[in-house]
């Protein structure tokens, strides 16, 4: 699943704006602009982006950030290999792994 939210208080932060800076320079509504900035905008249309993008010199796709929902993933992973066996898991920590290890995936795992 992944999660996409704005980024245009972000962008408009570094340059030291705030909504009615925004507001003016994008040529919008200013309560259209907190609305954004507070998270609050559900639906917006593709002139505002276009506004937002221009007045912060960024492309439409800047004003998100889009990243992988991280809530429940553990929830969806867990059993995946299946059950351990009893102490198995003290044994994979404690580095007393029974089983040989394919040595060009090893290498590809070594730290640089």
């Amino acid at each position: 699943m992944t999660k996409i939210s704005w980024r245009v208080e972000q962008l408009a932060a570094q340059r030291g704006w705030g909504a009615r800076k925004l507001a003016e320079k994008a040529e919008l509504d200013q309560k259209t602009v907190r609305n954004i900035l507070a998270g609050r905008a559900t639906r917006v249309d593709l002139n505002t982006i276009a506004k937002l993008s221009r007045a912060l010199g960024v492309g439409p796709g800047s004003l998100w950030d889009v990243g992988p929902e991280l809530s429940g993933a553990w929830e969806r992973t867990a059993g995946a290999a299946g059950e351990a066996r009893p102490g198995e898991m003290e044994g994979v920590l404690a580095g007393n792994w029974p089983e040989p290890v394919d040595q060009a995936l090893e290498r590809a795992l070594r730290s640089p």
